[in-house]
């Protein structure tokens, strides 16, 4: 209690009474608890009502449950504008689930599938009957470049080989792995052991000469070049070969001179017997 007088400062809830006297509300006010006064534990005091306003706690969960409806609505309003357009719920679903990239999309067809494009077969190109295939215009590869010592070694092998095996049909290859101006060597080569060792020599040497003159694996000026050297020296050979003239004869009847008369005079005029060369030749 506490007298009247200005209420400038003082509590705005108190009234005056008759006697002058104010009184702040109508219930004389409590003094503070003691500490350690447990004597209220337990009880529960009931407090000022609640007023609910438009920032309350509860109106924040009306807004809320205002929002949430009005989300519901426009979301039917929605799928039924989808389902009834398809293509745009097609294109809303593929915005929504493919990242952005540089592919065109796929389209989509009545299965809900991507279509895939159709594969083309390469056309076949088919020849035409009865005729053989188009010849290929590129022209063959020319053959490395032999040096003329692995010419020779390489010659003197199939010689050895030659002697050894004793076999035209193996032989066949020696002129036709070889270039046609390497050729001539081969004959020299074969010439020379024949005209010192014996007539079979010289009759496997004539039966492989004759061989490759009918195959054209070896010309007849191949075959001229070929026997100079050896006619050259067939004098001087038949001093220790006596049948050296003859075996020459057998070798070049197999090559054919017997048939060329020019050029088996120009072999025969290397020798200083050239009649005794020309006549055995015509004798076999």
């Amino acid at each position: 209690m506490s007298r009247g007088g200005s209420r400038r400062g003082g509590d705005r809830n108190a009234e005056s009474g008759p006697d002058g006297w104010t009184a702040a509300g109508s219930a004389v006010p409590r003094p503070p608890p003691k500490s350690g006064d447990l004597s209220k534990f337990g009880r529960i005091s009931k407090g000022a009502p609640m007023v609910m306003g438009p920032g309350s706690v509860f109106a924040g969960k009306k807004d809320t449950k205002r929002d949430s409806l009005s989300r519901t609505n426009s979301s039917s309003n929605l799928f039924s504008m989808l389902s009834q357009n398809p293509e745009l719920a097609t294109d809303a679903i593929a915005k929504a689930s493919r990242p952005p990239s540089r592919r065109p999309s796929a389209a989509f067809g009545q299965t809900g599938l991507p279509e895939l494009p159709m594969l083309q077969r390469k056309k076949l190109q088919l020849l035409p009957r009865g005729g053989p295939p188009p010849a290929s215009k590129e022209e063959p590869e020319a053959p490395a470049h032999v040096s003329e010592a692995d010419i020779k070694r390489q010659i003197n092998e199939d010689v050895n080989e030659f002697f050894a095996v004793r076999n035209l049909e193996e032989a066949d290859v020696y002129f036709t792995k070889l270039a046609e101006e390497h050729r001539f060597r081969l004959v020299d080569k074969l010439v020379a052991p024949a005209l010192e060792g014996k007539e079979g020599d010289a009759l496997l040497v004539g039966g492989f000469f004759a061989q490759a003159a009918s195959k054209g694996q070896c010309s007849p000026s191949t075959f001229e070049a070929g026997f100079m050297p050896m006619a050259e020296f067939l004098d001087d050979i038949a001093i220790d070969a006596p049948n050296a003239f003859k075996y020459m004869a057998i070798m070049l009847k197999g090559a054919g001179f017997d048939k060329d008369e020019a050029r088996l005079g120009r072999i025969a005029g290397k020798s200083l017997d050239s009649d005794e060369l020309l006549q055995l030749v015509s004798s076999y």
